[in-house]
């Protein structure tokens, strides 16, 4: 919503914030937190926000389907910039197709002779097949035998608390994360953080599918799942359905691939 008030009040009145502080009947200081995300409007505060900027309290809340595409877009790029030295710097010995628009990347090389043995200083994470039981009951994981291991530094799980006996990856399928995840790509998951913190990504068990979102939870429980895409729509489920239907299988911690090619 921050995005969407700065927008709105830049178009209004230059980015006044008294402003919009006198009309809504609160302080500047409430304002200026709106404006950089700490809190938002609520109840009759958001009513009068949405009257002094001209739209309607749904639109400056949730955004017209524009907005939402652009606020996607913007956020997209944060995180990248955010998670890029985490995704790359943990890869050793394989090279990421870098997302459109963007330079490919890749990290430090280390050339292994299978014969020598693992070094003490690298950990083989080979892909996993998910497979669900009935319900919303346990998860087997299956390896498969087909594709080579993937080779990451012991530093790198160290430096970011991860235990490397509790990380699986899958491999994607679908378009509703490009530009960002490809199909056919594969992701690191750690098993260990499950609890749901705003805008990180998650593996996740949707019915009997694994799929991959940005998630977060309002207050009443509700479970928003974001993709990347703008084509798909975010999904809200209600905190019933989703403790019923949705099992968060791990955080994404790691992506690697061909980048759709």
């Amino acid at each position: 919503m921050a995005i969407r008030l700065t927008e709105l009040l830049q178009a209004k009145n230059g980015g006044n914030q008294s402003e919009m502080a006198r009309a809504v009947g609160v302080t500047p200081q409430a304002v200026q937190k709106w404006m950089s995300g700490v809190t938002e409007p609520r109840g009759a505060n958001l009513d009068a926000a949405a009257l002094f900027l001209g739209v309607s309290p749904s639109e400056l809340k949730f955004g017209s389907d524009a907005t939402r595409r652009r606020e996607r877009d913007i956020a997209l790029i944060k995180l990248e910039a955010r998670d890029q030295s985490i995704f790359d710097s943990a890869r050793v010995g394989e090279k990421r197709q870098a997302p459109r628009d963007q330079p490919a990347v890749h990290s430090a090389v280390i050339a292994r002779d299978p014969e020598d043995g693992v070094p003490d200083d690298v950990v083989l994470v080979p892909e996993s097949r998910i497979k669900f039981s009935g319900g919303n009951g346990h998860i087997n994981y299956e390896l498969v035998d087909e594709h080579e291991p993937a080779t990451y530094r012991r530093s790198w799980f160290q430096k970011h608390g991860i235990n490397p006996d509790r990380v699986r990856r899958f491999r994607v399928t679908g378009d509703s994360m490009e530009p960002m995840l490809f199909a056919r790509d594969t992701i690191l998951v750690n098993l260990d953080e499950t609890e749901v913190t705003d805008g990180r990504l998650y593996a996740l068990r949707y019915g009997d599918q694994l799929r991959v979102k940005y998630l977060s939870r309002r207050l009443d429980g509700t479970l928003v799942l974001r993709s990347v895409n703008p084509s798909y729509r975010d999904e809200e489920v209600p905190a019933e359905l989703a403790n019923e239907h949705i099992t968060v299988i791990g955080r994404v911690r790691d992506r690697s691939g061909t980048g759709g090619l």
